[in-house]
């Protein structure tokens, strides 16, 4: 949609009282050291320094043994020290993480990672483009590390957005193409400016019909389309439609998913009262909903017990031939997390939704009610520790 002077209005608005009332950190990495929320590099890390070898070794076996994840250690020579970063388990507290870790290893010394920062003001990073800032996207872009399919409406090919991602399309529907809005728009946030580098994109195009609620693909369609992708042997699979439940739709999710594609589906934009849509709905695909620049749920967006994360997904700036304009719901957020996902080296040649599910549960920021939610699922995806360039 094209940029209006309401919407700018709005969005300068909504940035500087941002600046004006701060951020709010999670609750539950406090230190027990002053009152209020810390500023924090890496949330959910500990970190802890020890002295020599052994109580290296044995912080480690404590920290295993509570449910840290170790995440990075770096022997500091000049200092004759051990720096070993762990990921906190989910409920744990950055005081509960420090009283446990010192009490197991006397001679270590833990702490939270709190970040200091230069004391000038500044311009916000990206300025009205918020999205890739609140995700922690790398600046750079990432690699990605896996091709990724889409099952979308067609895809501009010439758009100078997607000049650097190689696209393959394939067509599963009779008669004429529908607009290839919808598609442009979810590929350039998949492989945009700034996003994924060297990303190769298979265009599965379903919507080729249309009614007097807008455009529709048939559930053979989508089934067509999902085996494309699995003789093409595409790692990730971003949905970003959702309908009702089909039992045809159902069998091949379930067998593409047994052949190892990990699928990444919209919630849906028909409102917080309605039951699952799908392909989200089901229990093998990962559920994405979107919130705005302020980590509030998009009003419009599905809830329930199958939401996985959350990503922006409101007023969200998306480059174009025209220039730019502003896209919002959940099909908008979910190619944020299909894109975090291809650029997890860890996850490159993954055939197992759990892990994913594992994966992204350990890295998103916990957002409404502690732990997993029918609102936001695990929180908003992250990415600052996944781009591997």
């Amino acid at each position: 949609m094209l940029i209006t002077v309401h919407t700018l209005r709005r969005l300068v608005l909504m940035c500087l009282f941002v600046a004006l009332v701060g951020c709010t950190a999670e609750p539950d990495l406090r230190s027990g050291a002053g009152a209020g929320t810390p500023d924090v590099v890496g949330i959910r890390k500990v970190i802890a320094l020890v002295p020599d070898t052994q109580s290296a070794k044995e912080i480690r076996n404590a920290a295993r043994a509570a449910g840290y994840q170790e995440l990075a250690a770096t022997h500091l020579n000049g200092l004759g020290l051990s720096m070993l970063t762990f990921r906190m388990p989910k409920g744990v507290t950055g005081a509960e993480a420090i009283a446990e870790l010192e009490a197991a290893v006397p001679a270590s010394t833990v702490g939270i990672n709190h970040a200091y920062r230069l004391q000038q003001s500044s311009v916000p990073p990206d300025g009205l483009d918020y999205a890739g800032t609140m995700i922690r996207w790398g600046k750079d872009g990432c690699r990605a590390r896996a091709p990724i399919g889409m099952i979308d409406t067609g895809i501009d090919t010439t758009s100078p957005a997607l000049v650097n991602a190689q696209i393959r399309t394939r067509s599963f529907f009779a008669g004429s193409a529908a607009p290839a809005d919808h598609g442009t728009n979810v590929a350039t946030v998949l492989a945009g400016p700034n996003r994924l580098r060297d990303a190769t994109i298979f265009s599965a195009n379903v919507f080729g019909q249309s009614d007097t609620q807008g455009l529709k693909a048939g559930a053979d369609a989508l089934v067509r389309a999902l085996d494309w992708l699995a003789e093409e042997d595409v790692r990730f699979v971003n949905l970003a439609l959702a309908g009702p439940y089909n039992k045809l739709l159902d069998l091949a999710v379930d067998r593409a998913t047994s052949r190892g594609l990990i699928l990444v589906a919209a919630v849906g934009n028909e409102g917080p009262q309605v039951d699952p849509l799908y392909p989200a709905g089901f229990d093998r695909v990962i559920a994405v909903t979107a919130v705005d620049a302020q980590s509030r749920i998009y009003r419009k967006a599905v809830r329930g017990p199958h939401v996985d994360v959350a990503a922006p997904g409101v007023d969200v700036l998306v480059p174009s031939g025209r220039g730019a304009r502003f896209v919002t719901g959940t099909s908008i957020a979910t190619p944020f997390v299909t894109a975090r996902l291809a650029a997890d080296a860890s996850l490159a040649t993954t055939q197992d939704v759990s892990m994913v599910r594992r994966r992204l549960a350990a890295t998103s920021a916990d957002l409404g009610r502690n732990g997993r939610d029918r609102t936001f699922g695990y929180g908003l995806v992250l990415a600052d520790e996944t781009c591997g360039n």
